[in-house]
C-alpha cells in the first residue's frame, strides 16, 4: 500500500468537511436573513450529521467481516451518488433559493434544509477517519495472516492498533486547513455556484482516493479478517470511569471553545474572524494531542493550562470586570490550545485498542455533540450572560487538580506548587470582586437578557448634558452600546449617541419635506432603541425593522426607553430580517421612503447579505425619487468607506460621507456616516464641525453579490488606516 495514501485519504476528507460547513451557512445565509440564528441552527444539523456519520461507520465497521467488500463497495457507491447530488443542487440552488425562508419557521426550515441539501456527503465525510483507520487495522491484521506475500501485496506502510490513532491528528490538520482556506481564498474570489462545483469535483476525487485505497486493502484479504490484537477486549473490558471518559473529555473541551468563543465575542471586544484563530487553535490541539510523545508533555500542557485559568480569573479580578482585551485574548486562546491539548493528549492516553476504534471515536463525537449542544443552546436559553466562561474554568481547574492529584509526584514539584497558590490566588481574587462589584461601579444594570442575538444590558448612571444633570440610560447589545437616552426634565427624548441633529439626524432634518412641514416616511434598519424616532412629528410614519426580540423588547419598553412609546408620530416595528420585509414590501408594492437609514454595521457581526449589490438595489428600490439613504459606517472593525464608494460608482447615485467627533457632554458618540442623494436638493448641507470624507482619497474596492464577495479586504489593519 501506498506509503500517504491513507493520510492523503484522511486529509481531503476533512479538508471537505471543514469546507462544507461555512459553505452551507453562506448558502443559506441570504435566505433567512443573514442572522447569528442561522448559524445556531447550522452548527446543530451539523452535530447531528456528525453523530449520524461515526455510527454509521461503526456500524460499517463491525458487520459481519465476510460482507465487508460488499459494505466497502456500497460506501464508495453512496460516495458516487453523492457527487450527483451535489451537483444537481448546485445547477438548481439558484431556484431553490425563492421557494426557502418563507415558511414563517425559519429554524425548522433551516435544519431540514442542510439535512436534505447536505446531508448525505455530510455523513459521508464524517465517517472518514474512523473508518479508514479501521480499514487499516484490519489490513495489518490480513498481513500476519497472509505473511510476506501479504506484505509485498500492500507496501511497506502497515499500521499497527497503537499508531493508526495518529491519523485523527492527520485529520484534524485536514480540518484547519479547510478552515482557513474557504475565508481567506475561496469565499472572496469564487462565485458560490463554482464553489459548489468545486466541492463536488473534490468529493469525487476523494471518493477515487478511497476506492483506491479499499482495493489495495483487499488485495491483502485472508478468509478470517481478524484484528491483529485477537482476542479482542469486550466493551465491559474497559473500566466504566475509562469509557465515561471517553465521553466528558471531548465534551469539555467543545464546551471550552465555545465558551470562550461567547466571552470573547460578547463581553470583551469581537475581531473579525476571531472565530477561526479560536477553532483553528481547537483543531490543532487534537493534532497535537494525538501523538505518541504527548504522554511525556501532559504534566506541561496541565501546567500551562493552570496558568491560562489564572490569567482568566486574574484577568476579570484585578480590571474590575472590565477585562484586559490583550490578556483575555491570550488566556483564551491559551485555553483553546493547551487546555484542550492537555484534554486530548488524555483522552489519546486512554484510547482503547483496534477492534473498539469506531466505538472510541462515537463516544468522541457525542460527547464534542453534548458539549456543543449544551453551550450554544442551552446556556444562551438558561443563562443572561455568559456564566458557561467560569463554568467552564471550573470545569479545566477540576481537571488538572484530578490529574495532578491522580500522579503523586508532579504535585510536590516546586513550579506547580507556585502555580496552585498562585491560581487559588487569582479565584479568590475573582470571588471578591464579585462580592464588591455593585459598589466600585459607576453604573449600575437594570437589565440583562439573552437569546440567539447576543446579550442585551441596559445600563443607569448619573451624567449630564451641558449644565443640566440627570439620570442617563445606556443601552449595550453586547460590548457595543447601541443607544443613549436621559431623562433631564428639559430634555426628554433628546436625540442622542449616533443620531444627534449633528450626526445621524442629518438625513431627516436635510430632507424637502421634513423642511417644509410636510409628513414623511422614515424606515430604520437595526432599531436600536429607536432614537431616531425623536425627530417624528404627529403625521409622521416611522417603521422599525428589527431581527432580535431582545432588542425590540427593551426598545419598547416604556419603563426603560421612551424614544419610541412616546414617539408623537406613528412607529411601526417589524419584527424579521429587514432584506426579507423589504423585499416582501417590493413585491406588494408598498409605500416608499422618504428617508431609509440603514443601522446594522456597528455592531461587532456585520450582516454580509445586508452589504450586497442586490441589497443596495433594492434600499434604492424603497426610496421615493427624491428620496436619502443614510448609512452609518461607523465600526472598530472595518473600513466600510471603500464600500460606499464602490456603492455611489456601481449605481451611479451622488454620496457624501462625514465623521463626526464624540461629545458626552452632549451625549453625541463619534460617527460615520454616509448619505447617498439620486436628487440633490439645492438646501442639502451638512452640519458645521463635521469632517467630509475625500472619495478621492478612499481605496477603491468590489462590490460584493450575494454570489460573491467578502469583507476579509475591509477589515482596519495599520497598513490601510
Amino acid at each position: 500500500m501506498s506509503k500517504h495514501l491513507p493520510a492523503l485519504t484522511i486529509f481531503l476528507g476533512a479538508f471537505l468537511l471543514f469546507g462544507l460547513q461555512p459553505l452551507v451557512g453562506r448558502t443559506l445565509l441570504p435566505s433567512f436573513g443573514g442572522t447569528a440564528a442561522v448559524w445556531v441552527v447550522c452548527l446543530c444539523a451539523y452535530q447531528v450529521l456528525l453523530l449520524a456519520g461515526y455510527f454509521y461507520a461503526h456500524l460499517m465497521a463491525h458487520r459481519d467481516p465476510t460482507g465487508e467488500r460488499v459494505r466497502a463497495r456500497i460506501h464508495i457507491g453512496l460516495l458516487g451518488l453523492a457527487v450527483v447530488w451535489t451537483l444537481a443542487f448546485a445547477h438548481f440552488r439558484p431556484a431553490l433559493k425563492a421557494h426557502i425562508g418563507n415558511s414563517g419557521m425559519p429554524a425548522l426550515e433551516v435544519l431540514v434544509c442542510v439535512l436534505v441539501f447536505v446531508g448525505l456527503p455530510y455523513v459521508l465525510l464524517s465517517a472518514n477517519s474512523s473508518l479508514v483507520q479501521f480499514w487499516l487495522i484490519q489490513g495489518e491484521g490480513r498481513q500476519a495472516d497472509g505473511g510476506q506475500d501479504a506484505r509485498a501485496r500492500s507496501g511497506d506502510a502497515a499500521f499497527s492498533s497503537s499508531t493508526v490513532y495518529r491519523l485523527y491528528a492527520v485529520s484534524n490538520l485536514g480540518s484547519f486547513c479547510g478552515l482557513l482556506f474557504y475565508p481567506f481564498i475561496l469565499e472572496p474570489f469564487v462565485s458560490l455556484a463554482a464553489q459548489w462545483q468545486g466541492f463536488a469535483a473534490g468529493l469525487a476525487c476523494y471518493a477515487i482516493l478511497l476506492f483506491r485505497l479499499s482495493k489495495r486493502l483487499r488485495a491483502t484479504a485472508s478468509p478470517r479478517g481478524e484484528f491483529p490484537d485477537a482476542p479482542s477486549p469486550r466493551p465491559d473490558a474497559y473500566p466504566r470511569a475509562t469509557q465515561a471518559l471517553w465521553l466528558v473529555l471531548p465534551a469539555t473541551s467543545v464546551f471550552l471553545l465555545n465558551a470562550v468563543t461567547a466571552h470573547l465575542t460578547l463581553d470583551v471586544m469581537p475581531l473579525p474572524l476571531l472565530w477561526v484563530a479560536l477553532l483553528g487553535a481547537f483543531l490543532l490541539s487534537y493534532v497535537v494531542g494525538f501523538r505518541d510523545g504527548m504522554r511525556r508533555f501532559l504534566p506541561l500542557f496541565a501546567g500551562l493550562t493552570l496558568v491560562c485559568v489564572g490569567c482568566a480569573l486574574w484577568n476579570q479580578a484585578l480590571t474590575f470586570g472590565k477585562g484586559n482585551f490583550k490578556l483575555a485574548l491570550i488566556a483564551g486562546l491559551g485555553l483553546c490550545f493547551f487546555g484542550c491539548a492537555f484534554l486530548h493528549g488524555w483522552l489519546y492516553r486512554i484510547r482503547p485498542g483496534g477492534h473498539h476504534l469506531t466505538r472510541f471515536y462515537l463516544f468522541n463525537a457525542m460527547g464534542g455533540a453534548a458539549g456543543g449542544l449544551l453551550a450554544s443552546l442551552v446556556a444562551p436559553l438558561v443563562f443572561s450572560s455568559v456564566t458557561e466562561y467560569p463554568i467552564a474554568l471550573l470545569a479545566m481547574l477540576g481537571f488538572v487538580l484530578a490529574y495532578v492529584f491522580r500522579d503523586g509526584a508532579i504535585v510536590h514539584r516546586l513550579a506547580w506548587r507556585v502555580t496552585l497558590v498562585a491560581v487559588v490566588l487569582a479565584f479568590v481574587a475573582a470571588m471578591g470582586y464579585k462580592a464588591v462589584a455593585p459598589s466600585l461601579a459607576d453604573r449600575s444594570c437594570i437589565y440583562r437578557a439573552r437569546g440567539f442575538f447576543g446579550v442585551v444590558r441596559v445600563f443607569e448612571r448619573r451624567g449630564k448634558k451641558g449644565a443640566t444633570e440627570g439620570v442617563v440610560r445606556d443601552f449595550m447589545h453586547g460590548t457595543t452600546l447601541h443607544g443613549i437616552e436621559a431623562f433631564f426634565p428639559d430634555l426628554k427624548r433628546a436625540p442622542s449617541a449616533y443620531f444627534t441633529p449633528d450626526s445621524g439626524g442629518v438625513g431627516v432634518l436635510q430632507h424637502p419635506r421634513y423642511k417644509s412641514g410636510k409628513p414623511m416616511r422614515v424606515g430604520l434598519v437595526g432599531m436600536g432603541v429607536g432614537v431616531i424616532c425623536a425627530y417624528s412629528r404627529s403625521n409622521d410614519v416611522y417603521r422599525c425593522y428589527e431581527i432580535s426580540p431582545e432588542v425590540a423588547r427593551v426598545a419598547t419598553n416604556a419603563s426603560l426607553f421612551t424614544f419610541i412609546s412616546g414617539a408623537p408620530g406613528r412607529v411601526e416595528v417589524v419584527m424579521g430580517d429587514a432584506r426579507k420585509e423589504l423585499e416582501k414590501e417590493r413585491r406588494a408594492g408598498g409605500a416608499k421612503f422618504d428617508v431609509l437609514v440603514i443601522d446594522p454595521f456597528t455592531g461587532d457581526n456585520i450582516p454580509y447579505h445586508l452589504s450586497t449589490r442586490e441589497a443596495y438595489q433594492l434600499y434604492f428600490d424603497r426610496l421615493e425619487p427624491d428620496g436619502i439613504l443614510a448609512i452609518n459606517i461607523s465600526n472598530w472593525h472595518l473600513d466600510l468607506t471603500p464600500l460606499m464608494k464602490a456603492v455611489g460608482e456601481a449605481f451611479g447615485c451622488p454620496v457624501v460621507a462625514m465623521q463626526q467627533t464624540a461629545d458626552m457632554g452632549q451625549l453625541r458618540m463619534s460617527s460615520t456616516w454616509a448619505f447617498f442623494v439620486p436628487r440633490p436638493d439645492p438646501g442639502f448641507s451638512l452640519p458645521p464641525g463635521a469632517a467630509i470624507l475625500d472619495f478621492r482619497r478612499v481605496r477603491a474596492c468590489v462590490l460584493p453579490t450575494d454570489e460573491r464577495g467578502s469583507f476579509i479586504g475591509l477589515i482596519n489593519t495599520p497598513w490601510t488606516k
